[in-house]
């Protein structure tokens, strides 16, 4: 969000075997700010819509308008997840421990949520506790195929569809010849990309729709998302393989590109609306960027490659798992007698409303993420434990 090592910032040495890695870490921290920018994006997307704060005026329109195109963020994290999964495979994991690795990473933030509406439910915060729903989400099989709704934790869909997207990916990885993924991991790509343009219209969104009652949207966006990410990563083996001369001019040339596309991107996909319908340019661009911040030839991303960022970095998983049950919360002790204020202070209410979820992710992070993780950890890898 890293989402499990799905965001694994982890830069690895790379050799020329077939399977690409070997396991030198160190961190790529300009990968962790723009995983917090886009997740304000998201944030945006589901505060500043009709069911939310969008629903209470006009003072509220062009809020909603301008943003409700940040879902797009969603395949920025497939693309970097894909990306760092071929950047730090290692073929000595076997498919068990991977899975089980998935597991350590993302469960314990799924439980956590569905435990914190279920205790809404008690306290009357939400009368609508979907008890089965949710049991399927705690599987990681909310947004499959089989299931024909979401639980309370809606946005959860993201996590379902990356535990068994990931999977599959390693899977190739792990028992198929890389001339032979090589081959069909660009058609997947393209055939799922032109599918989510024209079933979506150029939005490239959609969760729990399926094609032909197999696949889900969600499904479709995560097999385009990951797959574009991996291509990513062989892009950037193919240019660190070449020479480069570390001069003004070409340190020039990164940062102009850099700059350009952080802020198209930033200012398409968080704070407007683009006139263009068909969202396939902004993540054409995205994996443009991420190819630029991850070489680190440009001043911006070598500024943004700061501990810090990592830092922010660090909570981007929990706040993007609790924001929605804050959302509850903070319409039913905040909002929810308080409409006129929000309506004349829109900004003011959006930024407090951020400032809460925020304070809780780090909360979250430091008292939920961590312990559990280690304690799962040394339950299902004792001996490494």
């Amino acid at each position: 969000m890293e989402f499990d090592n799905i965001y694994q910032t982890n830069e690895v040495k790379l050799t020329n075997d077939k399977h690409c890695n070997s396991i030198v870490k160190k961190h790529f921290y300009n990968i962790d700010i723009l995983r917090f920018i886009f997740a304000i994006a998201i944030f945006l997307h589901h505060y500043c819509n009709k069911y939310r704060f969008g629903a209470f005026g006009e003072s509220f329109n062009y809020l909603m308008i301008n943003t409700s195109s940040n879902s797009i963020a969603v395949q920025y994290f497939f693309i970097i997840a894909g990306f760092f999964l071929a950047y730090t495979f290692d073929e000595k994991i076997s498919v068990i421990d991977f899975i089980k690795k998935k597991i350590i990473r993302l469960w314990p933030l799924v439980a956590f949520a569905v435990f914190f509406y279920f205790l809404a439910n008690i306290f009357g915060i939400i009368d609508n506790f979907k008890f089965y729903e949710n049991i399927l989400a705690l599987f990681f099989l909310e947004n499959i195929g089989i299931t024909l709704e979401w639980g309370n934790v809606k946005h959860d869909w993201f996590i379902s569809v990356l535990f068994f997207i990931s999977i599959f990916y390693f899977y190739i990885f792990k028992y198929f010849k890389k001339t032979s993924y090589n081959f069909f991991i660009p058609i997947l790509v393209l055939l799922s990309y032109t599918f989510l343009v024209h079933t979506t219209n150029g939005a490239i969104n959609g969760h729990l729709k399926t094609f032909n009652n197999i696949l889900t949207l969600g499904v479709i966006q995560g097999l385009a998302g990951m797959g574009l990410g991996y291509l990513t990563h062989e892009f950037y083996k193919y240019i660190i393989s070449q020479p480069f001369v570390n001069s003004i001019k070409s340190i020039s040339f990164y940062t102009i590109i850099e700059s350009y596309l952080l802020g198209f991107i930033i200012y398409a996909s968080v704070f407007h609306n683009i006139p263009f319908n068909n969202k396939i340019i902004l993540i054409i661009a995205f994996s443009i960027l991420l190819l630029t911040f991850i070489l680190k030839r440009g001043i911006i991303s070598r500024l943004l490659d700061n501990k810090f960022s990592t830092i922010l970095g660090n909570y981007v998983f929990a706040l993007y798992m609790t924001h929605g049950f804050l959302w509850n919360v903070f319409y039913h002790f905040g909002i929810k007698d308080n409409k006129e204020i929000c309506i004349a202070h829109p900004y003011v209410s959006i930024f407090v409303c951020f400032i809460i979820c925020f304070l809780f992710a780090v909360f979250t992070y430091h008292c939920v993420e961590v312990p559990a993780g280690n304690f799962l950890k040394k339950k299902l890898f004792p001996i490494n434990a």
